[in-house]
């Protein structure tokens, strides 16, 4: 005759079972917490990758006109003053501000574009008027950070979030070799006349670490890029 289970052989059992689900729980949170940082860490790359893109493309696009054969850069980007972002004279492709008291810089980017070329404006939209039309496309980081863009002056569009500072270095060439020889603010730009021997734009944007809690993380991660200007004369 087989002899029944004795309760302390039931209660072991069952201790055994919880330290079993215990381990099973530790694994699934572990497992849940790294696809979490995982998918964090993915929509961090894929914002970082779409805002410099966008600010690559257009920055590369400044100074173009659809056609350099019949008409000269004075001509198809003519002076512009008294605006928000700063003043162009004829023929100036970029313009910055320099952020006051910490805050973040400004960058904008002229060009001119046929109608139905496919050079999109910093919004992503092309110009499709059946004539030329001149954009002029302007970053910058609001108070909710997210890097922005204004075509023409208008309402500003957020681009992605997350972004706490936006900084510019403008590559110069001051001595007039053909080469880019030091890096300037926008503000030492504008004080030495020298927005014609810009050559390249270095930009970094400053985004905030979703991993900040994080033992070890700091609070905010930068990405630079170093765009050149494709269309100076």
């Amino acid at each position: 005759m087989q002899a029944g289970v004795s309760l302390v052989e039931v209660l072991v059992a069952m201790v055994i079972a919880l330290f079993m689900l215990a381990a099973l729980m530790t694994v699934f949170l572990n497992l849940r917490g790294t696809v979490r940082d995982q998918e964090r860490l993915a929509a961090l790359q894929d914002s970082e990758r779409l805002v410099m893109t966008m600010l690559a493309n257009t920055v590369q696009s400044a100074g173009y006109f659809p056609d350099p054969l019949n008409q000269v850069a004075a001509d198809a980007l003519p002076a512009l003053a008294g605006n928000a972002f700063g003043d162009f004279v004829a023929g100036q492709a970029i313009v910055g501000q320099s952020g006051a008291d910490g805050a973040s810089d400004t960058l904008t980017a002229r060009f001119v574009t046929a109608s139905g070329d496919g050079i999109m404006n910093c919004q992503g939209a092309a110009n499709t008027s059946g004539a030329s039309a001149a954009y002029l496309n302007t970053f910058a980081v609001n108070a909710a950070n997210e890097l922005t863009c204004a075509v023409n002056g208008g309402a500003p569009v957020p681009l992605a979030g997350g972004i706490t500072a936006l900084r510019v270095r403008y590559g110069t060439d001051t001595g007039n070799g053909g080469n880019v020889d030091t890096y300037l603010s926008a503000s030492a730009v504008t004080a030495g006349a020298l927005w014609s021997q810009v050559r390249s734009a270095r930009v970094t944007l400053t985004f905030a670490n979703p991993f900040a809690g994080q033992p070890g993380q700091p609070a905010t991660l930068g990405w630079t890029q170093t765009i050149s200007l494709m269309n100076r004369p």
